[in-house]
């Protein structure tokens, strides 16, 4: 997100062909008694389309996010949330017990090993983003342009890129473009790095990178929540700030409900899905406390 040094959002678009953007996820972390939930952020400087119509299809900062919820009992993948244009869905690990209730499972996890191959053994959830948009999905669910074969072999309807994590003291460098073969990607800590920012009022408004606040509360937390990334380029009737904070997660934009799934992801699921049990709801590590 500071790919050019900064945290102002007003100034990614012009930056962009300036420098080296190196392949980065943001995570963040929170663990109950049963569960691990991991909330991964993917920013984009410009979305764009071909034909730039006035319904701010183009603009300035993009982002999406998707979370990773693991059983401790198992140290398996159980289930997959991804967004995609203000809008999120779930998919499960067929046999994990995860049930629709206000929101359907999409479908099953692709699992993968960590050369991004399809494996029944495999510990990463693969997902599908899109190319223009940045919407992310199941790799097996709707809006998905991956294909597996009955073989198990997977590869995209049209041209994409593989991106895998990167492993201990690998270096980190912008594909080509055509690149072939997986392509290694950073973590980055959106706790040390917004989350901290955020609370020093260094993060929202102009000349900052979020902007869009509304109010969020739980039991452990009390904050303006940013929902878009800032930019300043126009992009339509709707403004420029466009785009999905790292922290405005869930199944809906609903104010209220928005940021749930990031602050207090076992009790949103357990409101809107069916959960296998044990399904703890107390949390044992939980860096976001403001209250």
């Amino acid at each position: 997100m500071d790919f050019d040094g900064n945290l102002n959002g007003d100034d990614n678009w012009q930056n962009l062909p300036n420098y080296e953007l190196l392949p980065t996820l943001y995570y963040a972390h929170v663990e109950t008694a049963t569960h691990h939930f991991l909330t991964f952020h993917i920013f984009h400087p410009r979305d764009w389309e071909p034909i730039d119509l006035p319904l701010h299809l183009t603009h300035e900062g993009d982002g999406e996010n998707l979370q990773v919820v693991v059983s401790k009992a198992s140290d398996d993948v159980v289930l997959l949330f991804t967004q995609a244009h203000y809008r999120g869905g779930a998919y499960e690990k067929p046999g994990a017990g995860f049930g629709g209730e206000r929101e359907h499972l999409r479908g099953p996890i692709l699992l993968v090993d960590d050369e991004g191959r399809p494996s029944r053994t495999g510990t990463h959830a693969a997902v599908f983003v899109e190319a223009k948009g940045h919407g992310i999905y199941g790799a097996l669910g709707e809006g998905s342009r991956v294909v597996v074969s009955p073989e198990g072999a997977a590869r995209f309807s049209r041209d994409g890129l593989v991106l895998r994590p990167a492993r201990d003291g690998e270096a980190v460098a912008e594909p080509p473009l055509g690149s072939v073969g997986p392509v290694p990607y950073r973590l980055e800590s959106t706790t040390a790095k917004l989350w901290l920012a955020l609370r020093r009022g260094e993060l929202v408004g102009k000349g900052h990178l979020l902007d869009g606040v509304v109010p969020y509360e739980d039991s452990r937390v009390r904050v303006a929540l940013p929902r878009y990334h800032e930019g300043n380029r126009l992009s339509g009737p709707f403004g420029p700030d466009r785009g999905i904070s790292p922290f405005a997660v869930d199944f809906s934009w609903k104010t209220g409900t928005l940021g749930s799934l990031f602050f207090d992801p076992a009790r949103r699921y357990a409101e809107v899905l069916s959960v296998p049990q044990p399904w703890s709801l107390e949390y044992i590590n939980y860096p976001f406390a403001t209250h």
